[in-house]
């Protein structure tokens, strides 16, 4: 498991040193590693059919095979070291699933009670859209907040373009608590998702690069956000990303450019 950054004087005056307690973060991947024995993280559930990864069948094998979910669960925890994780299992053995999965998921996790999802995935098909848009706004309306990673290669993806997610593209940074906030711009966070160590298979770490491991570190601050102030409306909560993060550079020079995993 990945040890916990000195958290900034932001989180410390802000937002009171908050670390995430009384808040649920549903994560829609690959699962978590039942071998890494971690309380914090919840029963889950799996929308994969164990005989086709890409027909929806409901279980409760959340174990991830694969490494990825449990990367962004851990990296969740990093920056919300008291939140609780519910691992949404949508990957079987490969990255790859089907858009009636994770629109299955993304409606159980907003009846699941959690307060944060986190969607390190996404789909360029358009006939994807409109149902998992509708799917999001139901979660904005329930006052979830959904962080969905972008693209890798910086172009348009769904839910990531969304306005009614939260949208990050990677960047380099020192800690997972660095960001930069745009609000022109779809994807409106650039968080840190290149050369960033996280934790893999039977708790090893590994560097990996992509949008997938820069939003669970805003849903992380999402999370720190929300136990500071409950109720917070994405609104509200932008309002705070943009308080909170770095100054704005031009050119975005610590932005990813080039495709990696997601």
């Amino acid at each position: 498991m990945l040890e916990r950054a000195a958290p900034p004087a932001w989180v410390r005056e802000a937002l009171g040193g908050a670390t995430g307690r009384g808040i649920r973060v549903a994560v829609i991947d690959s699962g978590w590693d039942r071998t890494i024995d971690d309380p914090r993280v919840l029963p889950g559930i799996s929308f994969v059919d164990p005989e086709d990864d890409f027909a929806l069948g409901r279980n409760d094998d959340d174990h991830d095979v694969l490494g990825h979910g449990t990367a962004c669960v851990d990296l969740v925890l990093r920056v919300a070291p008291e939140a609780r994780v519910v691992p949404v299992r949508v990957f079987g053995g490969m990255l790859e699933t089907s858009p009636g999965t994770i629109h299955a998921a993304l409606l159980w996790s907003i009846e699941a009670g959690v307060q944060v999802i986190n969607v390190s995935l996404g789909t360029r098909l358009e006939h994807a859209r409109d149902a998992l848009y509708v799917a999001c706004e139901r979660a904005r309306r329930a006052g979830i907040i959904v962080v969905t990673a972008g693209h890798n290669a910086n172009d348009w993806s769904y839910p990531a373009i969304f306005e009614n997610v939260i949208g990050v593209s990677a960047g380099k940074f020192a800690s997972p608590y660095e960001f930069r906030y745009r609000a022109e711009h779809a994807m409106e966070c650039v968080a840190w998702g290149v050369e960033q160590e996280v934790t893999w298979l039977g708790g090893e770490r590994v560097v990996k690069h992509g949008t997938s491991f820069a939003a669970p570190n805003v849903a992380g601050i999402v999370a720190l956000i929300l136990e500071a102030h409950p109720g917070s409306t994405i609104e509200e909560v932008r309002e705070m990303l943009s308080r909170f993060a770095l100054p704005a550079v031009e050119p975005a020079a610590d932005e990813a450019s080039e495709a990696g995993e997601s």
